[in-house]
């Protein structure tokens, strides 16, 4: 198969278009036929190697979390899904395994969801990482109830943009942080109360919408860009950051300055086991008009260096995807 394969960590310019062994899928694994790759921010953040204290880099090495495509082969013991049908994945890469920056890669059956009937290649590809973070963030983790004061910092990114719309879903009073540009667009997403952080005082204009905090606040930026969010949160309320492996902070210092301030605080990274039912569960919210997906620009695979450049500067609006290959 071909790939955009790294024999190196560095910049966009150590990816290199190659031909590589097709994988073939082992018991309870199935082979996905690409026709979009997913890109996510810690996907540049892999291939400088800042995720080599999770995992080994084995070159050459495809990077990508993301895919959406159709069953190609199924492995042993595979009997829910057959070849051919439309699925999306976050793959095996987060457990060793090769990238969605190819034409194939392998997921274990229980991180394989069925696309829903209404929902494109592209979409389905631009959900994975980004949507199962916010989910896992807000729900899983965070145990947001209907009628609380959400605080989003960061909300018009891909993981943003679904957090602060399942927040609504689920009953929710929504603030949310962007840049200028962005403004109108979180308004559309059902955004409450939306804070120009190049304009305003965060602090103050959360305080004017939330006196006395915030039941819940999840910092899906940086703590460089929030240094005082523990003082947005009130006694009681759960703190929730996304580790970005480059702007963390001291992690056991916040949670023990949570905890004598009574906040739950909680580091939350995006967990890919036994994730098919949720996947297919924030599929049909898409489908039945619940949320809606962020902007989608497309690059060629081919183009994943320039897609890189761009993801990395920052201030993005929405998500990318890579286009592998035309599939019916």
């Amino acid at each position: 198969m071909y790939a955009m394969i790294i024999e190196e960590t560095g910049g966009p310019e150590v990816f290199r278009y190659a031909e590589v062994e097709t994988p073939p899928p082992t018991a309870g694994q199935v082979r996905v036929e690409i026709a979009y790759a997913g890109v996510n921010p810690a996907d540049w953040k892999n291939r400088e190697g800042h995720l080599a204290q999770y995992r080994p880099y084995v070159f050459p090495y495809i990077i990508g979390f993301d895919a959406a495509g159709r069953v190609a082969a199924v492995g042993e013991g595979v009997t829910t899904l057959n070849v051919g049908d439309r699925v999306f994945t976050p793959t095996n890469h987060g457990q060793g395994g090769q990238g969605s920056y190819a034409q194939y890669a392998l997921a274990d059956v229980e991180r394989v969801a069925r696309i829903p009937q209404g929902l494109e290649f592209a979409q389905a590809a631009a959900l994975p990482v980004a949507a199962l973070t916010a989910w896992q963030g807000l729900f899983d983790r965070g145990a947001l109830q209907a009628g609380q004061s959400v605080f989003i910092h960061g909300g018009s990114g891909g993981l943003g943009g679904f957090a602060v719309q399942l927040a609504r879903w689920a009953g929710a009073r929504v603030a949310a942080t962007c840049s200028t540009p962005n403004v109108e667009y979180l308004r559309s997403l059902g955004v409450e109360h939306v804070i120009d952080y190049r304009c305003e005082n965060i602090a103050k204009a959360l305080a004017a919408w939330a006196p006395g905090g915030v039941d819940y606040l999840m910092d899906a930026v940086g703590v460089s860009t929030l240094p005082y969010a523990l003082d947005l949160v009130k006694p009681g309320g759960t703190f929730v950051s996304i580790p970005t492996l480059v702007d963390d902070g001291n992690m056991p210092a916040a949670a023990a300055a949570a905890a004598k301030r009574g906040v739950t605080r909680v580091f939350s990274t995006m967990d890919d086991t036994h994730c098919a039912a949720t996947l297919e569960k924030i599929g049909s919210l898409l489908v039945s008009g619940d949320i809606a997906l962020p902007p989608i620009k497309e690059y060629a695979l081919r183009e994943v260096a320039e897609a890189h450049r761009v993801l990395q500067r920052g201030h993005n609006r929405g998500k990318m995807v890579l286009k592998v290959a035309d599939l019916d």
